[in-house]
């Protein structure tokens, strides 16, 4: 709020409310005593919320992954067959993960008979360089 002047003093998101209604109601709707109370609390949802996104990963439990995500996804039974370490390592390249994709090398079209490069979104000629538009230019 410092930095943005534009943000009103009693901005509120309906996620900030969300949360503050499952903390109040964890705590059955009273007054904590200690600061470290609500620590925990927090600490004790957002581990549910691990649990949960553990779950997602494998199918299991009331949410999916989706999108750029999907790829994540195991099964059950492959889920089962991993170590520990492997779980480990499949969750936390899935935290790490943005989101964001690298474009497809190839583009194929929508009846798949032709299958071309897919070329950047501003395609040069070799050896062309970015000019300001006003330079002028010179020939030898």
């Amino acid at each position: 709020m410092q930095t943005n002047g534009w943000i009103p003093r009693s901005w509120k998101n309906n996620n900030a409310e969300s949360y503050n209604h499952v903390l109040k109601a964890k705590n059955e709707w009273k007054q904590l005593k200690r600061a470290t109370d609500l620590v925990q609390n927090v600490k004790a949802l957002v581990q549910v919320q691990m649990k949960d996104l553990r779950r997602a990963l494998y199918g299991e439990g009331n949410f999916s992954v989706h999108g750029p995500f999907t790829r994540h996804h195991l099964t059950y039974h492959a889920w089962q067959n991993l170590t520990t370490e492997q779980r480990t390592d499949k969750f936390s390249r899935f935290l790490a993960d943005s989101g964001k994709r690298q474009s497809a090398p190839t583009v194929t079209a929508s009846d798949g008979g032709l299958t071309v490069l897919n070329t950047s979104s501003v395609a040069r000629k070799p050896g062309q360089r970015r000019r300001v538009r006003a330079t002028k230019t010179t020939s030898k």
